[in-house]
């Protein structure tokens, strides 16, 4: 990763760390339940329940194409997320900028949803396609802009 420069107090690297660990944790879940349902299905015997138990094997299948499905998409975000080298400093709000708004602290680029810094501290993930990524696209540090009725300044990208 590149040098870790300070967002408003918060470290680049420390954000980014923390955002690729919430995405490998949700990712090894997603396998897991993926494993643990593949485990169920190759697990059951033949029954002689008759319709009972395909029925319950269908939706097991059901489970699991879901389960794969949801894998798959993260696994897909994760990679679209490092095309957009992260690592790189911004200096005006796009893809892979992280952003101290008035209204919170965000990661554009990926719609990942909520994480925490070790300390504690909350950002969000978001794709660059989601209503607030778009009213600060291309803005930078003091900018203000209005979003559903409120005023929104922008502290710091990074």
């Amino acid at each position: 990763m590149a040098d870790s420069t300070p967002l408003r107090g918060w470290d680049r690297q420390a954000v980014l760390m923390a955002l690729e660990a919430a995405m490998s944790a949700d990712v090894e879940s997603a396998r897991q339940q993926f494993y643990n349902l593949k485990g169920s299905l190759e697990g059951e015997s033949k029954s002689t329940a008759g319709d009972k138990h395909e029925t319950g094997r269908a939706m097991v299948q059901m489970e699991m194409e879901q389960a794969a499905n949801r894998l798959s998409r993260l696994e897909g975000m994760m990679r679209n997320w490092s095309r957009l080298q992260p690592e790189l400093d911004r200096k005006d709000v796009r893809p892979g900028a992280l952003v101290d708004t008035s209204m919170g602290c965000f990661v554009i680029g990926v719609a990942w949803g909520a994480f925490r810094l070790p300390d504690g501290e909350a950002w969000r993930a978001i794709g660059s396609d989601a209503p607030i990524a778009q009213a600060m696209s291309g803005m930078e540090v003091g900018s203000a802009f209005d979003f559903r009725g409120r005023s929104v300044v922008i502290h710091a990208v990074g």
